[in-house]
């Protein structure tokens, strides 16, 4: 009996066996091992082929950081090494005026209405890094003409220091340097009439933390209302510099102090200054008329601005003398103006001060309100003036300013101006005013 069944289990193995050897003799090792090889042929193929495909994307995105930058917040490019650079900027000035003016005398008129004060437009950038540019043309809606208004090339490769030529703004008066965009009224103060503006030239400048030092060489220009007309009537030297001892921006004060004039000489031998009651839409009611004989004219004006929080002061006052040739009479001319303001809204004029121009800037702010009060004097009477309209005018000026952003504003003043003429020329006058703009610039 055992020995059926030892015979038994032997026969079941070998039965078992060879079927085994039978399934192994069916299955080729070889030929799966060349299948997974060509699998992972092919998987490298791809893997390469990705490869090669991030490598193009990598080398694309390395020649996007050759491409210029735009500036989200202007207008404005810049090469990838950020020393070539063009931005386009400009400004539009809507104005709006009223006036009572039964009291004005010699046919002289304030108008009603509408006007665009100022329409600009231009390019400024970097050429290279140390060199800059500026040119820019205005829109004169009167005569509906196109101005150069500026066009200049400055090299600052020698920091601090910056060298000028072409045709820019002359150092003088801290209204002057201070643009139109951001002067606080909506006309400078009566002694602006003896700034020489902008005229061709060459100068050097230089700055610092709490200074600037800016003197200029006028080739050519034009004292008749503080405006370049083309002439090439006047030429000298123009300098200003300012100090502001205490400054703190963040903390809302400001202590500045500036001293500018000039000595120009007279190509010509006239020279002429006058003056609007505060309102650009409004004919001149002071006027010293053509002064003959005029061999040079010098001028002296001290400036003085202090800003404590909300509140600030600030006042200039020019004195100028028209030196003429042998036989005539020099004549002395004067003028300034003080006014305060003070912000409803807690902002504050010291964050907007630029310490190496000595100059108010933009202030960044949005929704603030501004009061102010200014009182504007010129006296352009003196011997050996003849003209009807000499006289002295005196303005007093109440503002309101709104800043709904950075970039945009609405001015509203009301102005009364008083004006003496001398016995035997025009009577005295009067006028009121209301003017208002609305003023974008980018």
């Amino acid at each position: 009996m055992f020995k059926k069944a030892l015979l038994g289990g032997v026969a079941f193995a070998a039965l078992s066996l060879g079927t085994a050897g039978a399934s192994f003799a069916g299955y080729d090792v070889n030929a799966r091992i060349d299948a997974l090889e060509n699998e992972l042929r092919a998987l490298k193929s791809q893997v390469d082929s990705r490869d090669a495909k991030i490598e193009a994307l990598e080398a694309k995105t390395t020649g996007i950081e050759n491409f210029p930058k735009f500036d989200g917040k202007k207008l404005k490019i810049t090469s990838a090494d950020g020393k070539y650079s063009m931005e386009l900027f400009g400004r539009i000035q809507i104005d709006a005026s009223i006036a009572d003016q039964d009291d004005l005398q010699n046919g002289h008129d304030i108008g009603a209405g509408v006007e665009l004060r100022r329409t600009r437009f231009g390019l400024k950038g970097k050429l290279g890094g140390d060199f800059k540019y500026k040119i820019e043309a205005g829109f004169d809606a009167p005569s509906d003409t196109v101005d150069l208004e500026e066009a200049y090339i400055s090299y600052v490769g020698w920091k601090p220091a910056a060298l000028t030529v072409g045709k820019f703004k002359m150092p003088y008066s801290l209204e002057e340097q201070t643009s139109s965009r951001f002067i606080s009224f909506l006309e400078r103060g009566n002694n602006n009439v003896f700034a020489p503006g902008k005229n061709l030239g060459g100068g050097v400048s230089f700055g610092g933390d709490n200074y600037g030092v800016n003197v200029a060489y006028m080739f050519a220009g034009d004292l008749v209302d503080g405006s370049d007309n083309g002439s090439n009537e006047d030429n000298g030297i123009v300098a200003r510099a300012t100090v502001a001892p205490m400054l703190d921006k963040k903390g809302g004060s400001l202590l500045h102090l500036g001293l500018s004039g000039y000595y120009l000489s007279d190509q010509d031998g006239t020279a002429r200054f006058r003056q609007r009651p505060g309102i650009h839409n409004a004919d001149r009611l002071v006027d010293t008329g053509t002064i003959a004989n005029v061999d040079d004219t010098w001028s002296i004006n001290p400036e003085v601005a202090f800003v404590a929080g909300p509140f600030s002061a600030q006042a200039e006052y020019s004195w100028t003398q028209v030196g003429r040739t042998a036989g005539n009479s020099d004549i002395d001319l004067h003028g300034g103006y003080v006014y305060l303001s003070y912000f409803l809204t807690g902002e504050s004029r010291a964050s907007a001060y630029k310490a190496g121009s000595g100059k108010f800037d933009r202030l960044k702010t949005e929704g603030a309100w501004e009061i102010l009060a200014r009182v504007s004097y010129l006296d352009l009477e003196d011997n050996g003036i003849t003209n009807a309209d000499r006289g002295e005018q005196t303005d007093y000026t109440l503002g309101l300013n709104h800043y709904f952003n950075p970039n945009v504003r609405a001015i509203v003043n009301y102005v009364y101006a008083d004006v003496d003429h001398p016995t035997g020329a025009t009577q005295d006058e009067e006028a009121h005013s209301l003017g208002a703009r609305l003023a974008v610039d980018f």
